[in-house]
C-alpha cells in the first residue's frame, strides 16, 4: 500500500502530506485562471442583460408617448366637423403631442373612417426618436424598424 509522507507546518496547525503541499500550490494557480475567466463571461452576460433592460425601457416609453399621440389624433379625428380637415387636424394634434415626448421626424398618420368611429395609425420610425441603439455591437440592432400604435374613437 502506498503511504504519504507527514509533514508538519511550521506554525503548528496540523499535519499536511507532501503531495498535498505541491497539488495545492498547482491547483489554486489553475483554478485562479478559470475563476477570472468565468468571471469575465458572467460580467459580459450581465452587462448585455443591463444594456438590453436600459434599451427595452426607452422603448416603452417612447411607445407610450406614441400610444398617446395616436389617441389623441384619433380623438380629434373623431370631433372633426369637416372631413377634408380632419387629416390635416389629426396630424396636427398628433405632431404636438409627440413634439412633447421627444419624438422629432417622419410620422405617418393615416386616418380610417370606419362609418361611426375613426381609427388613427401611426407609424414612427425608430431613427427619429431617442432610442439608443445599444445593442447593435452585439448584433441586435433597431435600424429599420418602426413603432405603429392603432387608436379608435367614436365619432361626436
Amino acid at each position: 500500500m502506498w503511504r504519504e509522507r507527514s509533514v508538519r507546518l511550521c506554525n503548528g496547525r496540523g499535519a499536511v502530506t507532501a503531495a498535498r503541499l505541491s497539488a495545492r500550490g498547482f491547483g489554486m494557480r489553475r483554478r485562479r485562471g478559470v475563476v477570472i475567466l468565468e468571471s469575465l463571461t458572467v460580467l459580459l452576460v450581465l452587462v448585455l442583460g443591463l444594456l438590453a433592460v436600459i434599451q427595452w425601457s426607452i422603448v416603452m416609453m417612447t411607445h407610450a408617448g406614441v400610444t398617446a399621440a395616436a389617441t389623441e389624433g384619433a380623438r380629434t379625428a373623431a370631433r372633426a366637423v369637416f372631413v377634408t380637415s380632419r387629416q390635416v387636424d389629426t396630424e396636427q394634434a398628433v405632431a404636438s403631442v409627440l413634439a412633447a415626448h421627444g419624438v422629432a421626424g417622419s410620422v405617418t398618420v393615416l386616418v380610417t373612417d370606419l362609418g361611426s368611429t375613426v381609427r388613427v395609425t401611426l407609424t414612427v420610425p425608430v431613427a427619429s426618436t431617442r432610442i439608443p441603439n445599444l445593442l447593435s455591437s452585439f448584433y441586435f440592432s433597431l435600424a429599420g424598424r418602426n413603432l405603429r400604435v392603432s387608436a379608435t374613437a367614436t365619432e361626436t
